[in-house]
């Protein structure tokens, strides 16, 4: 009985220890699942490492060109503003020079009411009663002064205020003032091929097409047919004697032709400029086609602002003289 107990106790032990050793080799799956997760963010870890590096070679690269971008941004800027300053210094400085050349000729023109008594300031000095205003008063021989190619004056309200010279060439005054100086805005000038000058049939008168409006900068606005009926007459003095002129065509034109036509033999080859002219213009005027050949015209002449090889035109027809 012992020696079976006992074998029955050695096969529970022998049971046991298997079902143990069974059980010690079962897998464990909660162990197992972190083994994996930790194998798989090893490789995780160890697959971003070159990709890291890569990335921030990139960086770097990219850094670089948004660096040079910006440097070569910013000296496209400064270049930008010091070239703007530039040419707003020489406007600045063309319109000065003109200023000061046309204040030569402002005189006061002072009316005075004889019903009332003038009063005086706080120093005793005589005040007008009446309004004092700065009146144009062309003096030839101040400007000849001044230059001794000057022809002329040319006048438009308030917008266009200019001495009329002509040179020696059509280059010199595209780069100087009508006092010698040296300015980009150049001066308002007579083509020197033009034999009479103001009295030739047709004279030919060039001006810049400043973008502030001066010199010639005002005359693309004759585009429109609204500003001419606003801006219908030019005043320009011939030498000593101031004549009305009045605007009869406005065009745009080729940079050399037919427009630029001084020299007529024949009053057949003037009057067969002015139909040319007509034919031309944007749009009909006060004039209508009442031009002859016995008519003295202007033809005034500048930049466009979209083909450096057009050239916008207007032209006048000279009528009465005005008393000064």
């Amino acid at each position: 009985m012992e020696n079976q107990n006992s074998g029955q106790e050695q096969n529970t032990t022998v049971e046991i220890t298997e079902n143990s050793n069974q059980k010690n080799t079962k897998p464990d799956n909660n162990n197992t699942a972190d083994n994996t997760e930790n194998n798989k963010a090893a490789k995780k870890s160890k697959s971003k490492k070159p990709d890291k590096k890569k990335r921030t070679a990139r960086y770097y690269i990219f850094e670089s060109i948004r660096m040079v971008v910006m440097i070569a941004a910013l000296c496209v800027f400064t270049y930008s503003s010091y070239e703007l300053t530039n040419i707003y210094l020489d406007y600045q400085e063309g319109d000065d020079a003109y200023a000061n050349m046309e204040d030569q000729f402002l005189v006061p023109n002072i009316e005075v009411s004889d019903a009332e008594e003038p009063e005086t300031d706080m120093y005793g000095n005589k005040i007008s009663a009446g309004t004092a205003v700065a009146e144009f008063s062309f003096d030839f021989d101040a400007l000849l002064q001044v230059n001794s190619s000057a022809v002329g004056w040319i006048k438009q309200d308030n917008i266009i205020s200019y001495p009329i010279i002509q040179g020696m060439d059509n280059t010199y005054y595209l780069s100087h003032n009508a006092a010698h100086q040296s300015n980009k805005s150049g001066a308002i000038f007579v083509d020197y091929r033009v034999e009479g000058g103001l009295e030739a049939r047709n004279c030919i008168i060039y001006g810049h097409d400043m973008l502030n409006n001066s010199m010639f900068g005002s005359l693309i606005k004759y585009g429109s047919e609204s500003y001419y009926q606003s801006h219908k007459t030019f005043d320009i003095y011939v030498g000593h004697d101031l004549y009305r002129y009045y605007v009869f065509a406005a065009y745009e034109t080729d940079e050399v032709g037919y427009t630029y036509t001084y020299n007529f033999n024949t009053d057949e080859e003037f009057q067969a400029y002015i139909d040319d002219c007509m034919g031309r213009r944007l749009y009909g005027t006060d004039i209508g086609t009442n031009v002859s050949v016995n008519d003295k015209i202007i033809t005034l002449s500048t930049c466009t602002r979209h083909d450096d090889t057009k050239r916008f035109i207007v032209q006048l027809v000279r009528g009465e003289k005005v008393e000064q």
